[in-house]
């Protein structure tokens, strides 16, 4: 038996505007919704990700104590 070329997948929730913007280039470039749907995931999923760099992990110079919340808590009150 041969495997099957495709799969089914169904897009739930799909933001109102996304899918006007899907159904606008499919009539520009006459196609179906889901064909120009599997052609934008096709290019967008064959582009080179962008790279994350991971932000460094803050240092707080200062001991965080009971009296030091105490005292932000109180900071400017009368």
């Amino acid at each position: 038996m041969q495997e099957r070329q495709t799969r089914d997948f169904l897009i739930r929730n799909m933001p109102v505007k996304l899918y006007n913007l899907l159904e606008e280039a499919a009539k520009i470039h006459h196609r179906s919704k889901t064909q120009e749907a599997i052609v934008a995931l096709t290019n967008g999923l064959q582009s080179a990700p962008v790279p994350f760099a991971k932000p460094k992990p803050f240092k707080w110079g200062k001991k965080i104590t009971n009296k030091f919340i105490q005292d932000a808590i109180d900071e400017g009150r009368e």
